[in-house]
């Protein structure tokens, strides 16, 4: 049974895709033997020293004094609303701690009610559809002649890592292979498998990494998890990769349905993108979606917000200075904020993304060959109204130096 353990432990070692977020350096496992009593593994970084965990399948890389706060839910509510100070918090992190307990305890409901690829809500459904069909669409041309790291920047219940995993594997998503709906979509492609390497999730809620980990191995991934899918708990704004390891491949990282919006400051923001454009290099694509802030008040407040997505993150509790600045907070504790065209734009120059491309209604482009899964004429009604998609190519000479 030791050498058993052992034997995953090296391998888990050899795939280690991530660094410390603290100081970019390696980590190693401690506690080998505790597996046998735990089923945990501490991790430690060889230079800060800083420790984190695996469990269940997926590493925890959140920062210890986040993980203290987190662990004192109680408290931590008490301190924000009488805005004491946090510990050694800075506010980007008060911010951050705010947002994972704002998702605690929802991650079922949520990928039932707003990501399930049939079940969801038709309001963010649809959203969701566009976004999945652009980027397979862009991964299609891609994979012909790259080989590819794709990372979800806030990758929730796991919806991107079940999508791309079951391109990689005919035996999975067997429901979703059947449907006629999702079968073209979900379908097993022989490029994917060959050239997508890697399929790396991201988020700040351990309960949603948690949840997508049980989700993988519901839907016959189980075997791909840590091997070629890997949900991590992280702050994406100081998540780092093992470069050395994934350099030889084309990075594509993503940040979709209105993640970006739900960093509670700019300065969140911004560091959210250079952190996506740092993940990106030496060579690589961002894809950044958020919602259109022309429909704010007209769909956002009334038709977004329906009865299946209040059920999970909670009623509505706007202010008149929230709705002038196009941002929406739930009972919950989400806070989601609306963009222009032009506030996306800035936010990349912030974040000194030159070569980039950003698109509205006036110049989002249907995507064919999925009209099973989104009509051309529900694309254009349902999605480009509301949706800002930016784009950009990353290269050596965005390096941030």
């Amino acid at each position: 049974m030791l050498l058993e353990l052992q034997m995953m432990i090296s391998q888990l070692h050899k795939n280690l895709i991530a660094m410390c977020p603290m100081c970019s350096s390696s980590l190693k496992f401690k506690n080998k033997n505790s597996l046998l009593e735990h089923e945990e593994l501490d991790l430690k970084c060889i230079r800060c020293e800083s420790t984190y965990s695996f469990k269940n399948d997926y590493l925890n890389l959140l920062p210890l004094k986040i993980r203290k706060e987190i662990c004192t839910r109680g408290i931590l509510e008490r301190k924000i609303k009488d805005k004491f100070h946090m510990g050694q918090l800075s506010k980007n992190e008060q911010d951050l701690v705010k947002g994972i307990l704002a998702s605690k305890y929802m991650a079922k409901q949520y990928f039932r009610n707003v990501v399930h690829p049939t079940q969801a809500a038709w309001s963010a459904r649809s959203y969701e559809r566009f976004e999945d069909i652009f980027i397979v669409n862009y991964l299609d041309n891609l994979l012909k002649n790259k080989q590819v790291t794709f990372i979800d920047a806030g990758s929730g219940p796991g919806r991107y890592l079940i999508l791309l995993g079951s391109k990689i594997s005919i035996n999975s998503c067997k429901e979703l292979k059947r449907n006629s709906e999702t079968a073209t979509l979900y379908k097993y492609d022989g490029m994917y498998d060959k050239n997508l390497c890697n399929i790396i999730g991201i988020d700040y809620s351990e309960e949603m990494t948690s949840h997508s980990t049980r989700l993988l191995k519901k839907y016959g991934l189980g075997q791909y998890l840590n091997k070629r899918i890997f949900p991590i708990t992280g702050i994406v704004q100081n998540f780092n990769l093992n470069q050395q390891e994934l350099d030889q491949t084309h990075k594509v990282i993503v940040c979709t349905f209105q993640t970006l919006g739900n960093q509670e400051n700019m300065d969140l923001q911004v560091q959210l993108l250079e952190s996506m454009k740092k993940l990106a290099l030496p060579h690589g694509t961002i894809i950044v979606s958020v919602f259109n802030k022309k429909l704010f008040k007209d769909f956002g407040l009334k038709t977004f917000y329906g009865r299946e997505v209040k059920q999970t993150v909670g009623e509505i509790i706007n202010s008149k200075q929230d709705q002038n600045n196009s941002i929406l907070r739930t009972k919950r504790g989400i806070y989601s904020k609306w963009f222009s065209k032009d506030d996306l734009e800035q936010l990349f120059k912030k974040a000194k993304i030159s070569t980039y491309k950003i698109m509205d209604e006036n110049s989002l482009q249907s995507v064919t060959g999925y009209e099973q899964y989104l009509k051309i004429e529900e694309q254009r009604k349902d999605v480009f109204p509301r949706a800002i998609i930016g784009v950009a190519q990353i290269g050596r000479e965005d390096h941030l130096g």
